[in-house]
């Protein structure tokens, strides 16, 4: 969406937009974009499409992160849609096709998994996701999950459960490949936290020890934050 675009939306009521959406869903859905941007201004994030309006409006993302379309996934009625909260983090990569399980629709261990004669109403739980993730194509989160800070998704995941600061996981459930740097890099890296930083900042200080060279970024950073104490 650019920017007379962006204006064009903001000044269109969102009533009207509901009423002509039925009509043009086009209109309806550039108003939910610009809506969107109002809360999350980082342009460079594929906006999240929901099922219900105005409940993806409450959900954070961090700053120099960007993704293709998410898809969030919430069976049952709006309590459910109100209760849901997705948070990602700085400097996050996320690819396309990501999706977002937050809810159960059928329970293989009640009598019968269809929900015309009982609706479940369980939700999963909250995503939380944290600064410097890498997540692939086609990758599913199950809610309840928090990915910590530095951690890679290999495309094609399912991810069910929590993954570890600076771990690579993948698989269908997802698995622990490798970690990314050794245990003390790791530690100081969650100590620094880079990603606080101004922006003009870390570009100048990666183009000065380069992109590969972790152990000099740490010094540098560290000694920036010792003297912001």
């Amino acid at each position: 969406m650019d920017n007379i675009e962006l204006r064009l939306m903001n000044k269109l009521p969102i009533s009207t937009a509901k009423k002509l959406g039925s009509l043009f869903p086009t209109i309806l859905e550039a108003k939910l974009v610009a809506e969107w941007y109002k809360i999350n201004p980082n342009k460079k994030f594929g906006w999240v499409k929901f099922n219900l309006f105005p409940f993806q409006f409450k959900h954070k993302i961090g700053k120099n992160s960007y993704s293709g379309m998410i898809r969030m996934v919430v069976s049952g009625h709006s309590e459910i849609y109100d209760d849901h909260y997705v948070e990602i983090g700085n400097y996050c990569s996320i690819a396309g096709d990501l999706v977002f399980l937050l809810s159960m629709g059928h329970n293989y261990k009640y009598i019968t998994t269809s929900p015309s004669l009982f609706w479940p109403h369980e939700y999963y739980g909250d995503i939380i996701i944290g600064n410097d993730v890498w997540i692939g194509e086609r990758v599913t989160i199950k809610g309840g999950v928090k990915i910590e800070d530095g951690a890679v998704v290999g495309a094609g995941s399912v991810v069910t459960k929590d993954v570890d600061p600076y771990t690579v996981v993948a698989g269908v459930p997802a698995k622990s490949i490798t970690k990314r740097f050794n245990g003390g890099v790791i530690e100081m890296l969650l100590k620094i936290r880079w990603w606080d930083l101004p922006f003009e900042e870390l570009k100048e200080i990666i183009s000065y020890v380069g992109p590969d060279n972790p152990s000099e970024f740490i010094k540098i950073v560290d000694k920036k934050r010792l003297a912001r104490l």
